[in-house]
């Protein structure tokens, strides 16, 4: 199952209100900021970073996403995501309303099993009387999505028919490596069976010279080889020089680059 994402409402206190426009109209983030709403929860899901619905109108304005007197243009989605890394399509270009037989759920819902997420565009019908993107995460008989309007068990936990129904088009998220587990995972199972075998043979460290004594070889190349030690930049690494806190500090932080966790750590404030 894919894991829930980072829930936001547009209608929060905390931006409702703030302009999401373009000149010639007074809309708000409350009143048309869905699209990049949706977009905004699975941008700080993925990257750990705070992203909220503020941030992503801002973006969706300044890069001339907004459509006059309407909401965000589709074409919205794909860049915005680009921004930060993250894959991201329209799926279907055919409008699916009124067609719950359509091939394209199908496409869509496998999709979600395969580990993406899906932005949909719903039609008039339960989830808006209009225009509306939700977040979609999973299908089990239900559809489970985020609303960015709503806190409703019937629009969060819709009628798969009844959202077959009412949605127009679907925009897949690559978020395979999150829900399924990344490499990360087995690149810090072997960083971890690589310093068991070091410390089984550290019994000695003789010399104070930049070579490394001969059963710690392959351990510092693979360090080097790794980016975890990095020198003074002329090819020095002082293997047998006592070592500092500072640099201590540097392995670790270059320890946790190469698992891709330094990013992933919380923002201070």
């Amino acid at each position: 199952m894919n894991k829930k994402p980072v829930s936001y409402l547009q209608t929060d206190k905390r931006w409702k209100d703030k302009p999401y426009r373009v000149p010639g109209e007074s809309s708000t983030i409350g009143s048309a900021g869905c699209g990049p709403t949706a977009a905004a929860m699975l941008i700080e899901t993925l990257t750990g970073k705070t992203f909220t619905p503020e941030d992503a109108c801002k973006w969706s304005v300044d890069h001339g996403y907004k459509a006059l007197k309407q909401g965000t243009y589709y074409a919205y989605f794909k860049p915005q995501f680009a921004a930060f890394g993250i894959p991201c399509d329209q799926l279907n270009w055919t409008n699916t309303y009124g067609k719950p037989d359509s091939e394209n759920h199908a496409k869509a819902f496998d999709m979600l099993k395969q580990g993406y997420y899906l932005i949909a565009l719903m039609g008039k019908g339960l989830w808006t009387s209009g225009g509306h993107f939700v977040v979609v995460w999973w299908e089990d008989g239900k559809v489970r999505i985020n609303d960015p309007a709503s806190t409703k068990e019937a629009r969060l936990n819709g009628d798969l028919r009844t959202f077959k129904s009412q949605v127009k088009y679907y925009w897949w998220i690559d978020a395979r490596a999150y829900n399924n587990g990344s490499n990360a995972d087995n690149r810090k199972d072997d960083f971890d069976m690589d310093i068991k075998e070091a410390q089984t043979k550290m019994t000695s460290c003789d010399g104070t010279g930049n070579n490394p004594t001969e059963w710690a070889r392959e351990a510092t190349e693979f360090c080097i080889r790794k980016g975890i030690f990095a020198g003074d930049g002329k090819g020095n690494f002082g293997w047998q020089q006592p070592i500092t806190r500072e640099a201590v500090a540097q392995i670790i932080y270059n320890t946790l680059g190469q698992l891709g966790l330094t990013d992933k750590m919380p923002d201070e404030d």
